[in-house]
């Protein structure tokens, strides 16, 4: 979970993205970083999407106000014992890969 600091800044490009669909950049102050299994949250349904649980939303998908109080209550209580950051050597291994085959696209071009 993570609170946004800045505006989107809409000319930012970042390489993070495997697709170049996404445009612009914008910075965030980090609150939780902890897995929150979909099981303690799908009870919670949205009026606003067809009733489906928040489990079954989208980015951007507008999120009534005592929903979303309902969730972040949820990831705040919840004692988690898996993180993100376990599985970081994974992501920064691929990541290194995929540098060094651009790299050697690069080479050959």
């Amino acid at each position: 979970m993570a609170e946004m600091t800045s505006q989107v800044d809409y000319h930012a490009q970042s390489g993070v993205w495997m697709q170049s669909k996404w445009k612009g950049q914008f910075e965030v102050k980090w609150i939780y970083v902890k897995d929150v299994p979909n099981s303690q949250l799908r009870h919670i349904k949205l009026e606003n999407n067809e009733n489906k649980p928040v489990t079954n939303s989208r980015d951007t998908q507008e999120v009534p106000s005592e929903k979303g109080k309902q969730v972040l209550r949820i990831m705040h209580q919840y004692r988690h014992t898996t993180s993100i950051f376990d599985d970081f050597s994974h992501y920064e291994k691929r990541q290194e890969e995929e540098s060094n085959r651009k790299d050697r696209q690069g080479n050959r071009d």
